[in-house]
């Protein structure tokens, strides 16, 4: 899994892989080859149902085998790699972020909690089923063809859910987001923060995602994740930063503004104060 020095991830957008007017798209692939180091505009959510090989998510490599189910947002980064003499048999369902909404949206962004999981045989053997009802309405559309691939994608995200580990933290922060509808109007923004980071965001823009008023919003933010909101989108920006030196040979002057940081210094100064190096040592350390 060595990857040749100066390659650069390519980011894949909506319109090269989803028809106009449509926020979803299947794609059924046997992989023999790697596929090369990328990032997506949409959502990805991949089952394995054949084959060996690994997926190398934000620099760190897991392994896959028919079961694996794994959900990729806007701010990851992975390339898959099938073993040797092996095929990967793979359904792939692509989405927009209007597809994710409500609570199954809160449950599987909010916290560190895996969004890669191995399903057992009789799981596996359901989410299979609503993979192909997702193939068959994009093959032969019929009328309410958002609401049916909807419904299957929803209901496979519910496996994904049950079968991974939620930490009382992230429980814990559910009960306070269920407590006040501020903090509900805040569950609500946070898709588009995590969509959006990288991106001049204003705390005026997310207020107004939120339907709140900047003042407010800014209070039900905190006490929400328990950070302010310039320093939750610091921690996203520089995380996608760290993410990325591990999974490319890109220059930091690059990453830092691919990250979301208008200067370097800034970039380098919040990078050191979190991992304790700078960002040129943290990715010579992780080659």
């Amino acid at each position: 899994m060595k990857r040749e020095n100066g390659i650069q991830p390519r980011r894949l957008l909506n319109e090269q892989y989803m028809e106009l007017n449509r926020s979803f798209n299947i794609f059924v692939q046997r992989l023999t080859k790697p596929s090369p180091l990328h990032w997506h505009e949409f959502y990805e959510m991949c089952v394995i149902t054949g084959g060996t090989g690994s997926n190398v998510l934000n620099g760190v490599a897991h392994p896959l085998e028919r079961g694996s189910l794994f959900l990729l947002t806007p701010a990851d980064f992975h390339e898959v790699y099938p073993d040797p003499d092996s095929v990967l048999h793979v359904y792939n369902v692509i989405f927009s972020e209007e597809m994710l909404v409500g609570e199954l949206r809160e449950l599987l962004l909010y916290g560190n909690a895996s969004r890669m999981i191995r399903l057992e045989e009789d799981a596996l053997l359901r989410v299979e089923q609503e993979y192909k009802i997702i193939d068959r309405e994009v093959r032969e559309p019929k009328t309410a063809q958002r609401l049916m691939v909807k419904g299957a994608l929803e209901r496979i995200l519910i496996e994904l859910l049950r079968q991974r580990e939620i930490s009382s933290a992230d429980r814990n922060l559910l009960a306070v987001e269920a407590s006040a509808s501020g903090h509900v109007a805040i569950a609500n923004a946070l898709p588009f923060i995590h969509h959006h980071f990288r991106e001049p965001l204003r705390l005026q823009d997310a207020a107004r995602e939120a339907s709140l008023a900047p003042g407010y919003f800014s209070t039900c933010f905190r006490q929400t994740t328990g950070l302010t909101f310039q320093h939750y989108l610091q921690n996203l920006r520089i995380e996608f930063g760290a993410a990325l030196l591990l999974a490319s040979d890109r220059p930091v002057t690059d990453i830092c503004y691919a990250s979301g940081f208008r200067t370097l210094t800034h970039f380098e100064r919040v990078f050191k104060s979190k991992y304790g190096c700078s960002p040129r040592q943290y990715q010579q350390q992780g080659r």
